[in-house]
């Protein structure tokens, strides 16, 4: 499978699974980092994304751009917690048929703030 096609099944757990990522092929030791968190497991990784997958409202990815096996995609979502709807950069890394690195870029203070009083 493709990186892209990775990236695209990756995406759609996002868009219309609410975050059920069981489908996409992520190595075991798949290591993420993010501004609110990271993770150094597949099981861990997809544990938080079925968690978030739930507040998430709308996902959409406005656009892509393919180097080899990274994916850079920019992506606007909104969430059910009071924060304006955000914009992010995700690379994401392919090796050998799996994800094994992702990094998304995005300002959280506000998205921190929310989760902060929300419990």
């Amino acid at each position: 499978m493709a990186p892209k096609e990775i990236a695209d099944l990756y995406y759609q757990g996002w868009i219309n699974k609410n975050g059920d990522l069981s489908e996409v092929p992520i190595a075991p030791n798949f290591r993420f980092r993010g501004p609110v968190a990271s993770f150094d497991s597949a099981e861990g990784y997809r544990a938080m994304a079925r968690e978030a997958g739930k507040m998430v409202t709308k996902f959409t990815v406005r656009h892509q751009f393919v180097d080899g096996n990274q994916i850079c995609s920019i992506i606007d979502w909104e969430m059910a917690l009071p924060v304006a709807p955000m914009t992010s950069a995700e690379l994401l890394e392919v090796e050998n048929g799996y994800l094994v690195r992702g990094e998304l870029i995005y300002d959280a203070q506000e998205l921190r703030a929310a989760m902060a009083a929300a419990g």
